[in-house]
């Protein structure tokens, strides 16, 4: 009997079913395109505040290179739970901070997650959890939060998420807003979330990178309502850093104690000279011009993008998922996109279904105008 790949290859077995992302394969692509209209980027487009990149000038040439305690700065962590308690009207017990949001994603999914375990997932669904999940030796249920009309929005089926839990369930993970979809969970499906977790004596873990984006005004989190909630943001998505690799993790303090103490053993700190500078700037900088900008850009993809395209309107980050025209299917459609230089996400990439794809609109106007050109050519040439 001929051996495994895995195992002719020397790999370990906890890494079969680990699969590239299909958004870095978009990257890879970009490479070898002259002048590509890139609407597949995960990240800001703008630059940080130069307050912030001066603080960090100066935490740097100040020798503020070495490791901090693992958790972080003592009054960084303060003055995160803080905010979360002035924003959310409660205040975690603990925090950490972390390498990003994905450093957070990967302390807490090893921390609670046994194999056999099971992790609600929400579909469609930021790729990372997935894989995560399957790391850890856990099964992943998707609960479904496609829309259920043409042009409705994506939310959950409360019913059908309290159906999936079971006496295995150890993790009902949300992500609001929401990577792929814009989408937002109102304030009765965060609540009602919240309780499911607790009549089945779950976690729930909330990604919460996004927040700053947010277009609607019943945005909440699950903090407000569960003690039990292991909330994660960060500073990438907001102060255009993604590179600095600057989160947070806040939550229940047990929770937080073993996060801490595998940080030591993996990820040591998060950057040092960093939460320095997020520090020593933050107070000064607004962030609301960023949202109005990504606002006004959420405004003109929902205008002017074709009706064939069934888009549900972003309600919070910086992507749309619109469905893909009748005519195409997934793979046909991204096809005739990159036929021309125009790149977007694959829907699969986030899901089970391939009935979507993503486009980011975190980019400037003027590029976003040629997307919306070739995506309505698109369209036209489908219809």
């Amino acid at each position: 009997m001929a051996p495994s790949s895995n195992k002719a290859s020397g790999l370990a077995d906890r890494v079969r079913g680990i699969e590239p992302s299909g958004i870095r394969r978009i990257f890879e692509l970009m490479a070898t395109m002259q002048d590509p209209i890139n609407l597949s980027i995960g990240q800001p487009h703008y630059d940080p505040p130069e307050l912030l990149v001066e603080a960090a000038c100066r935490a740097i040439r100040a020798g503020k290179n070495r490791y901090t305690v693992t958790q972080g700065l003592p009054e960084f962590n303060q003055r995160v739970l803080d905010e979360i308690a002035a924003r959310h009207g409660a205040r975690p017990q603990s925090c950490l901070l972390t390498a990003g949001v994905s450093g957070a994603l990967v302390l807490s999914f090893l921390c609670l997650l046994d194999p056999g375990d099971e992790i609600l997932l929400p579909d469609p669904g930021f790729v990372m959890y997935r894989h995560l999940a399957t790391l850890c030796g856990a099964t992943v249920r998707y609960y479904d939060v496609y829309p259920r009309s043409p042009r409705g929005r994506f939310g959950v089926d409360l019913a059908e998420v309290e159906a999936l839990c079971s006496p295995r369930t150890k993790i009902v993970f949300v992500n609001s807003p929401s990577n792929p979809t814009g989408g937002v969970l109102t304030r009765a499906e965060i609540q009602g979330l919240c309780r499911i977790a607790e009549r089945c004596g779950a976690y729930l873990v909330s990604d919460e990178i996004y927040d700053l984006f947010c277009y609607v005004d019943d945005y909440s989190s699950p903090v407000t309502y569960y003690d039990r909630t292991l909330l994660l943001g960060g500073f990438s998505k907001t102060y255009g850093i993604p590179g600095w690799r600057m989160g947070y993790a806040a939550g229940p303090a047990a929770v937080l104690d073993a996060m801490k103490t595998l940080q030591q053993f993996s990820f040591v700190c998060a950057p040092a000279p960093f939460q320095y500078a997020l520090l020593e700037a933050m107070p000064a900088i607004d962030l609301a011009p960023y949202r109005e900008q990504y606002r006004h850009k959420r405004d003109m993809i929902v205008r002017e993008l074709h009706p064939a395209y069934e888009l549900s309107p972003p309600e919070g980050a910086f992507y749309a998922f619109p469905r893909v025209p009748a005519g195409f299917d997934g793979e046909a459609f991204l096809q005739a996109a990159l036929e021309q230089k125009l790149l977007v996400v694959p829907g699969k990439s986030f899901s089970t279904r391939d009935t979507h794809f993503r486009l980011s609109y975190a980019a400037d106007d003027a590029v976003l105008q040629q997307g919306l050109a070739v995506l309505n050519g698109l369209a036209s040439r489908a219809g």
